[in-house]
């Protein structure tokens, strides 16, 4: 892929001078949004057709309305109700020799209800070589099972731009401009507890800062109803093969296919992955995953597992689920695992909760579903929110 590079100012200077000549901040920095712009730039200046890949619908229409603000391209958004096929779509003379660009939103549906318009799209640029199409996909179409629905229309993806994963400066700029939107002053130690959860989802961001704005609520800031919510919405937004993957970096596993591996370093490169999504997962394998005692036996999803684990572990975890959320000293499931003789040692009881662990992990579970307190004991976490 071209590197699309323009001319941009240093961040720091950039507000200065926003600041200065008493002009509105951009949500996004002016490097970014800059190198944006160039790959579309350039792809309809040489009239042809491109792809921007991983810019969220949420996110589509705010970046396209600052890209079309002094630009004549034309706006196609293929979730309209108003298109059901493409002969709803008015569009001029094919055989006309004007340059025309079309910028097409939710390009998702094409791998969906609008598949039908993949052909049509096809041979509109075929017949007129005056036609530039852009496309704004939220998933990744590079995937190889994405590619086997599309390979038929080479005329369509000329160019690739993966929308890039927020820098430092954009996100602190984004601070500053819903500061300014919400007629509201952020202290600097809620900005950053704010970032380091969000990471560089926006939408994450805008629903934190909104919160805290109306409530001042520092303690629920991420877990209220609205953020849980939100959370869901971009979880349900992956791809199913993502999910998967997803699921398998949050218990730790380390084989991967290729194909997996590709879904790793693309989510890596994009604006989805946070320590909130990460949290939020994590919370749901779990609730997936419950963990109980019926009458003794050790049930995981109204399955019986206690043959997996052996005699000393299936006690040790008895007594774990009898305490859930509770702490148990290590003294006190030392007296349980050895049956209350006071001769064990640190290295034994740290030794039983890896190799417990170990097993939990096998069965599809959270490591972190015993959480070890330093020097005290240990908890077994058991009850999750409702996702």
């Amino acid at each position: 892929m071209t590197a699309y590079l323009t001319k941009s100012c240093h961040f720091d200077i950039f507000l200065i001078y926003y600041g200065a000549m008493g002009k509105s901040i951009p949500p996004i920095s002016e490097k970014t949004f800059s190198h944006f712009c160039g790959f579309i730039d350039d792809v309809i200046k040489r009239i042809e057709n491109g792809s921007v890949i991983g810019l969220n619908r949420r996110e589509q229409s705010y970046r396209i309305n600052q890209l079309t603000k002094n630009k004549s391209s034309k706006i196609i958004d293929l979730k309209s109700y108003f298109l059901d096929d493409p002969e709803d779509l008015k569009l001029p003379n094919v055989n006309s020799n004007d340059k025309t660009a079309y910028l097409i939103t939710n390009a998702d549906s094409l791998f969906e209800e609008k598949q039908s318009f993949l052909a049509f799209f096809n041979n509109l640029v075929k017949k007129n070589s005056k036609f530039s199409l852009i496309f704004f996909f939220q998933h990744n179409i590079t995937y190889p099972w994405n590619m086997k629905v599309l390979s038929s229309y080479q005329y369509l993806f000329q160019n690739i731009y993966f929308y890039p994963k927020y820098e430092k400066d954009d996100l602190k700029q984004f601070l500053i401009y819903l500061g300014n939107k919400f007629k509201n002053k952020i202290p600097t130690n809620t900005k950053n507890l704010i970032l380091s959860h969000c990471g560089g989802n926006l939408w994450l961001i805008k629903e934190a800062v909104r919160y805290y704005v109306k409530t001042k609520d520092i303690k629920n800031i991420f877990d209220h109803q609205e953020m849980i919510f939100r959370l869901k919405v971009i979880y349900d937004e992956l791809e199913e093969q993502e999910k998967r993957v997803f699921k398998k970096l949050i218990k730790q596993e380390a084989n991967f296919t290729d194909d997996e591996k590709l879904v790793i370093d693309y989510l890596n490169k994009t604006n989805y992955i946070s320590p909130l999504l990460k949290k939020f997962v994590s919370q749901k394998l779990a609730y997936e995953n419950f963990l109980s005692l019926n009458q003794n036996n050790i049930i995981l999803n109204s399955i019986p597992i206690d043959y997996f684990f052996s005699r000393s572990e299936r006690k040790g975890l008895r007594y774990l689920l009898s305490f859930s959320n509770k702490l148990i000293t290590r003294d006190e499931l030392a007296k349980t695992l050895w049956s209350g003789n006071d001769d064990y040692t640190d290295w034994a009881l740290d030794q039983f909760i890896k190799r417990l662990r170990n097993k939990l992990i096998k069965l599809g579970l959270d490591r972190q579903l015993i959480k070890t307190k330093k020097n005290q004991g240990f908890v077994l976490i058991n009850s999750f929110i409702n996702l």
